[in-house]
């Protein structure tokens, strides 16, 4: 029985079934795109992947409200694991999501190497009023870094750093792209720098080593103590960005969330934000990936912070994505 409290009760109610059905369904109750990207990952949390591949028989006509259910469909069991490379209807579907331009249909229908670590967001439903709520599970905690600590006060630390600040730095790279993971956050620090000299990954680990490379106005609040990490630990934990919602505005959900993470990879190595994911997984392998821990001198509120950065194979290139989310 349909609960008026549930958006998703009506399209969940017709699996399985005939996907003209479900379509009629679709286009007659979810015309609010962002409702129909949720809509799509709860049907594919819901519903085993094998029961929705007969939707996939029903390939799009037009750019419209069904287009968008399968594209997101397709790519949020792709999120979850599933090789639809190997699902024809499900091949058919994209490559006819191509033709019409969608978004979404240039990603891979299988994860890419730099995507298995990936934690799955879901959404629960409390039955008692209907709602659906998102959890989006929180990234691995990093390694302790509180050994490369420096004094919050700015002692000699600070100022040695800061005598230490190469010249001729450029700002460099597509802010925008780089930040696609975050577009929702607040305040984002999204870079390419061109580095005067060449540098080792472990030159960026020691107390205050990548601070001097930041603008002023960053570095005079915040402190980034580093540590090595790899490729599917960033994506991992750029998808939990992505898919979290910020404290005004939704996530992006529906395999948007996917598309955008690989547009800031791509950005940080420099890559054009056209980069097929095959691509940038290959350029990004090359690439030395750390996390950094911030710690701020003057705290205040933040909900989350992101702060990744990738190191050229060369060591003269470095791309810093720093990101949190507040008032």
């Amino acid at each position: 029985m349909r609960s008026d409290l549930s958006p998703y009760e009506p399209a969940l109610s017709a699996v399985p079934g005939d996907p003209e059905a479900l379509a009629e369904v679709v286009h007659r109750e979810y015309r609010d795109r962002l409702l129909v990207r949720d809509l799509a990952a709860v049907l594919a949390q819901e519903r085993p992947g094998r029961r929705l591949l007969p939707l996939f028989e029903l390939l799009p006509v037009r750019a419209d409200v069904w287009a968008e259910l399968l594209a997101c469909v397709l790519q949020e069991l792709v999120i979850r694991g599933m090789r639809l490379t190997r699902a024809p209807a499900a091949v058919r579907c994209a490559e006819r999501l191509r033709e019409l331009g969608h978004p979404l249909a240039g990603l891979p229908l299988k994860r890419s190497r730099g995507e298995r670590e990936l934690r799955v967001p879901c959404y629960e439903s409390r039955r008692w009023d209907g709602c659906w709520t998102l959890y989006v599970p929180e990234p691995p905690e990093l390694p302790d870094v509180s050994a490369l600590s420096t004094r919050p006060d700015g002692g000699p630390a600070r100022e040695n750093a800061a005598a230490a600040r190469p010249k001729g730095i450029v700002d460099g790279g597509d802010p925008e792209l780089i930040g696609a993971a975050v577009e929702h956050w607040g305040p984002t620090l999204a870079t390419l720098m061109r580095l005067p000299s060449r540098v080792a990954p472990a030159d960026l680990l020691a107390p205050m080593a990548v601070n001097r490379f930041l603008p002023e106005r960053l570095r005079e609040g915040v402190v980034l103590n580093g540590v090595r990490t790899d490729l599917t630990w960033v994506v991992a934990d750029l998808l939990t960005a992505a898919y979290r919602p910020a404290t005004y505005v939704e996530g992006l959900r529906g395999g948007y969330g996917r598309l955008a993470v690989w547009r800031s990879v791509a950005g940080l190595v420099g890559a054009p934000g056209d980069t097929s994911v095959h691509r940038v997984n290959e350029l990004a392998a090359r690439w030395h990936w750390l996390a950094f821990r911030v710690t701020r001198r003057e705290p205040y509120w933040v909900d989350r912070e992101l702060a990744v950065g990738a190191l050229s194979p060369r060591g003269d290139r470095l791309g810093l994505l720093i990101a949190h989310d507040t008032d």
